[in-house]
């Protein structure tokens, strides 16, 4: 979690640093215009430009995953082909909303005891085994897609003798 809040935190900086050299830029952009060629003036337009490029480079890394589900999206509607991962969320949501905690436990296997336990680690309360998918993440301001994958994962860490850990972002 800390890296993560890192990678936050540092996204976040890149992008006031990018507004920053975009005003550089614009401000010295005016200078030009109203006759201020001064030899910093021109040294700082150019580096604000070459500080732009490097910032956005670094931005553009730090988004990867989001940029290549783009590119792949874009891809499949280029080729006219159907993106089945909005349809398997949907799915799932619209077929687990309403059962309660206790049913999922059975539906997916899941020990209930063990299972409220680590969502309870997780920061997510199940007050009532019969409260459904839906009220658990309003009670606890999360999204149900969320838990119910949070779920699957513990199931799995639970059931796998050594979970396979990789970044989300690696092909596999």
């Amino acid at each position: 979690m800390f890296a993560r809040l890192n990678e936050t935190v540092l996204k976040v900086i890149i992008i006031i640093a990018i507004i920053v050299m975009f005003i550089t830029l614009y401000t010295t952009g005016i200078s030009f215009v109203l006759g201020s060629y001064t030899f910093s003036n021109l040294l700082l337009h150019k580096l604000s430009a070459l500080i732009i490029i490097g910032l956005l480079g670094v931005h553009a890394w730090l988004r990867r995953c989001t940029i290549r589900k783009l590119l792949q999206e874009s891809i499949a509607i280029i080729l006219n082909k159907h993106i089945r991962n909005e349809d398997n969320i949907d799915f799932l949501i619209q077929n687990t909303k309403h059962q309660s905690f206790q049913t999922l436990c059975v539906l997916f296997h899941f020990d209930a005891t063990f299972m409220k336990e680590k969502l309870l680690e997780n920061h997510i309360t199940v007050e009532n085994d019969e409260d459904t998918l839906k009220t658990v993440a309003k009670r606890n301001d999360k999204d149900m897609y969320q838990i119910l994958l949070l779920m699957l994962k513990i199931h799995v860490e639970k059931n796998s003798p050594s979970p396979i850990v990789i970044n989300s972002c690696e092909r596999v």
